[in-house]
């Protein structure tokens, strides 16, 4: 009964060793991957109008 019991429990720690390896893996290749966006492609920049002086005026003046 007891080497049974030691076997199973052998069993037990093996598959946690290679699940944690598993999981342990997985995350650096996600984070490998996140590293390697560029966030230029993530964003659309906005593009900024320039005023004039009289339209900045405007907006100022009138809140529109």
């Amino acid at each position: 009964m007891k080497l049974r019991a030691q076997q199973i429990l052998n069993w037990l720690e093996n598959e946690k060793r290679k699940d944690s390896l598993e999981i342990k893996t997985s995350k650096e290749r996600l984070i490998k991957e996140l590293k390697s966006f560029n966030k230029e492609e993530l964003y659309e920049k906005t593009k900024e109008i320039k005023l004039t002086l009289w339209q900045r005026i405007k907006i100022v003046l009138l809140g529109n």
